[in-house]
């Protein structure tokens, strides 16, 4: 499979190709991940703006499917679940939408959108740059409504405006997003991902790791 380069041409081509996988409102939501990521990325990785716009583009892909297309694709795949998975049929997504995007738009990706896709949801234990910048702008982009995407998109610009080391603010912003979420998932008595606990404490201790140092 050869590669397409990146350049703006086919990323104009790739929002184009990934309309008809998606509903009107998830592609005006796709677009707008594209741009908090493409603006995430100029601080944080300029050198992958890009491939954040491409993974952003693809990260929802398999969001409208039903659970039991999410888990034919789970089988197609040989894409392991659990019984919580079962309980939390919207985490199917990203994991579908990995698998989806590196077949259909093999020319497009490489293991690092891959990995922005796979973990836009959940997220994990040491998670890359890449990865938290395609969560993030998941979780922020701003047609988001929700009192939580509200609140985070707040408190990290307002990290970032009152003058915090822009790592800090991402570690912060990491953490923060990861506790809205799990509180969320207690109060609705849902079980949390496995994943989730785990990134949550990765960041937790990256980051008193990180103060033990200054």
């Amino acid at each position: 499979m050869v590669k397409r380069t990146l350049d703006e041409e086919a990323l104009r081509q790739l929002a184009e190709d990934v309309r008809p996988y998606l509903t009107e409102k998830r592609y005006a939501h796709t677009l707008a991940v594209e741009k908090e990521a493409a603006r995430l990325g100029e601080l944080y990785l300029p050198d992958r703006i890009a491939s954040l716009r491409a993974s952003a583009l693809l990260h929802d892909i398999t969001k409208k499917e039903s659970v039991e297309k999410q888990l034919q694709l789970c089988r197609e795949f040989g894409i392991m679940t659990d019984e919580a998975d079962l309980l939390s049929p919207s985490v199917f997504h990203a994991k579908t939408a990995a698998a989806v995007a590196g077949r259909d738009f093999a020319s497009y990706v490489d293991d690092e959108i891959l990995g922005g896709i796979r973990w836009h949801t959940t997220g994990r234990a040491g998670m890359t740059v890449f990865e938290s910048l395609v969560y993030l702008a998941d979780y922020i982009e701003e047609t988001r409504t929700f009192d939580d995407c509200v609140r985070l998109r707040r408190d990290f610009r307002g990290r970032l405006r009152d003058g915090a080391d822009p790592d800090e603010a991402l570690t912060d912003t990491m953490i923060e997003s990861f506790d809205l979420t799990i509180e969320g998932l207690i109060r609705d008595g849902a079980p949390i991902a496995a994943d989730s606990v785990a990134a949550r404490n990765w960041f937790i201790l990256r980051k008193h790791r990180d103060d033990e140092k200054r």
